[in-house]
């Protein structure tokens, strides 16, 4: 490495080899640039943002490009966010996601969202970048992804504690006519109880994971007497006395809740009942596991 390249990797963004075109022509000419664009030895991300060939080409590299192209009024979004913030399954790799409020041209490894307005309460920071919020991550969400995938996050979200119903619900009074509202606005009322049971999709869901494996249907919401307390349990083999609980975020949180569904699910097991928990992930992520599980449960109970 020429000295002046050492001077131009002194000041480069840590260990990722980034610098700007700037940081390069304090110590190289337009044309020691292009010379070393051209033999390979640097490379353009974007913009004017540049990256040593040697070093380590990463997702989180790219994070930190862009976020040095695009410097501020943007935000990490969508897919991006999700990953950022841990929900569902999605994953810190892949093509890049950001929202901003300037005009910049999608790549091939970034897509860009241009909305006109991106205040305060739209964006958080997640090791120092610029990441949409919770809420805000979860309604862009909405607009391109299947209900299914939305619910799992927003139960997710809630569950830990990254959101709360108030917060959504916000976001619903001011998003009124964005993409994805509808879903949003019906998925609260579920979980607020209106409009039917908040757990009926995700009952919906296990039935169908249960037929598509050619298993018998058991009963639904069926009362059974357990404990000296009579008990309404989702998914019933009552020949097997094996149960399946589906659960959600609306019917099983908070403290008290907690506790009644701990008391439930002893009572049931000293009562020889087997129990098994079906959660929207768990359906989405690992059916077989979940069937597996049943089969066994039946045999074992038969």
């Amino acid at each position: 490495m020429f000295m002046q390249d050492a001077a131009v990797a002194e000041v480069a963004s840590g260990a990722t080899g980034l610098f700007t075109r700037a940081i390069a022509l304090e110590q190289w000419s337009p044309k020691q640039l292009r010379y070393r664009l051209e033999k390979g030895t640097v490379v353009h991300l974007v913009g004017e943002v540049y990256r040593f060939a040697g070093a380590p080409e990463t997702w989180h590299q790219r994070l930190l490009a862009l976020d040095i192209w695009a410097k501020e009024n943007f935000a990490f979004s969508h897919e991006t966010a999700a990953a950022l913030h841990g929900l569902g399954s999605f994953k810190q790799d892949g093509r890049i996601t950001i929202t901003s409020i300037r005009r910049m041209r999608t790549h091939d490894w970034f897509r860009v969202y241009r909305v006109e307005a991106l205040g305060h309460n739209d964006k958080t920071e997640i090791d120092g970048l610029p990441v949409t919020k919770v809420p805000r991550t979860l309604f862009d969400l909405a607009a391109r992804h299947d209900r299914f995938t939305l619910r799992t996050c927003v139960d997710q979200a809630l569950r830990e504690k990254k959101t709360t119903l108030a917060e959504l619900k916000r976001e619903v009074s001011r998003s009124k006519n964005r993409p994805g509202v509808q879903d949003m606005r019906q998925l609260l009322a579920e979980l607020e109880g209106e409009g039917g049971p908040g757990e009926s999709e995700l009952e919906d869901a296990a039935l169908e994971l249960i037929a598509s494996a050619g298993l018998p249907r058991p009963q639904l919401q069926k009362k059974v007497v357990v404990g000296k307390k009579r008990r309404r349990l989702d998914l019933l083999y009552k020949k097997h006395r094996v149960v399946i609980e589906t659960d959600g975020y609306a019917s099983h949180a908070g403290i008290d809740s907690f506790e009644d569904d701990r008391q439930r699910n002893n009572s049931l097991i000293a009562s020889g009942y087997r129990v098994l928990h079906w959660t929207w992930a768990a359906i989405r992520e690992r059916p077989d596991e979940l069937i597996a599980e049943l089969v066994a449960a039946l045999r074992l109970q038969n």
